[in-house]
């Protein structure tokens, strides 16, 4: 089971919503060759992204002319080096083919309702030879019915892997592996399964590990992402040493951890500083009322609310607009607490 499992390094991608994906020229070599000399199956080094400009200290480039221009030093080591695509944001005519590209794949994300248009520029990235992975942005927005409608997409446009992307930290084991369920039993048996976990609620690495016990029984490819010391957005995102750790104890595994913790400690820790990323009360009630962190944000920072009265206001939301910010919406309802339609018991 161990060789149908691969590691995904998304430390260059996602831990870029920290520092505006300003590493350092210095910061990306040594983070994407530690990866590769530890073993990581998959690195992903950064976004792709025809809005911004080249420069070589980030990890946010215009096309993939410019991932050489940065990575092209690195020795691959067998890993797969893939980037990623914001569905909208990089247009087929900055994406060379893959035969005169340093990467090997690119990861597509985007939200439900674009689904169709986005399986269909999945299916044109591999008409150029690339392993395409589709990133389901948000999933615990989507009903049963739109997995299955997803997966039919998938089946034709036949990508690498489907992954579960958990956006805001929701999910518990249980609403995990419903979605793995989902997918698994309508997907062609040659298309991985990945999972993509926040921390909101401390359980990316839980769920990761159940995520690997119940889908080793699936017999298909499974992709878990993790960043080094869990560097990412917000609460921030599974640790890749802890993951690598579980999965040479568990899964016979050979990383190398050493590797993980020399990045952590010259590559990561100066950004832990400032800002700081992990666990914090207000992600938590982004993820316990299960809406986008931005109206916690609204009501705690912008209006000063205490955490019980924000706590009050957040339970009002309802539906999808949960998850899709609308700033009219959460000061209608705010006007609705101070007018005194409701208290705090």
């Amino acid at each position: 089971m161990a060789g149908n499992i691969q590691l995904l390094d998304c430390t260059l991608r996602d831990g870029g919503y920290i520092n505006d994906w300003n590493f350092g020229y210095g910061n990306l070599m040594g983070i994407c060759q530690q990866a590769a000399d530890a073993g990581i199956e998959i690195i992903e080094i950064g976004f792709l992204d025809e809005r911004r400009a080249f420069d070589c200290n980030r990890s946010i480039m215009p096309g993939t002319d410019c991932v050489g221009r940065i990575y092209g030093g690195i020795e691959k080591k067998g890993a797969l080096i893939v980037g990623m695509i914001d569905y909208g944001a990089c247009g087929l005519e900055h994406i060379k083919p893959a035969g005169e590209s340093f990467l090997d794949g690119i990861r597509v994300i985007f939200k439900k309702h674009l689904r169709r248009e986005a399986m269909a520029f999945c299916q044109e990235l591999r008409g150029l030879g690339y392993l395409v992975f589709a990133q389901l942005v948000s999933v615990t927005s989507y009903e049963d019915w739109e997995i299955a409608d997803l997966a039919e997409l998938a089946n034709e446009a036949n990508p690498y892997v489907v992954s579960m992307v958990d956006t805001y930290g929701l999910m518990h084991w249980e609403r995990l592996m419903h979605y793995f369920a989902c997918l698994d039993r309508r997907l062609r048996p040659e298309i991985g399964i990945g999972y993509h976990g926040h921390n909101n609620l401390q359980l990316g690495y839980a769920n990761c590990m159940e995520f690997l016990r119940q889908g080793a029984a699936a017999n298909r490819r499974l992709v878990v992402d993790a960043t080094l010391f869990g560097m990412g957005k917000a609460a921030g995102n599974v640790p890749i040493e802890l993951l690598a750790m579980h999965l040479n104890a568990v899964y016979g595994k050979q990383y190398g951890i050493g590797c993980l913790l020399e990045a952590v400690e010259k590559n990561i820790v100066p950004f832990y500083r400032k800002p700081p990323w992990g666990y914090d009360l207000s992600y938590f009630m982004a993820a316990y009322h299960e809406c986008h962190p931005d109206y916690v944000s609204y009501l705690l920072k912008k209006q000063a609310l205490s955490i019980r009265e924000a706590d009050y206001v957040l339970g009002k939301l309802e539906g999808e607009r949960k998850l899709l910010y609308e700033e009219g919406y959460i000061k209608s309802l705010l006007a609705a607490y101070r007018k005194g339609e409701g208290g705090v018991g």
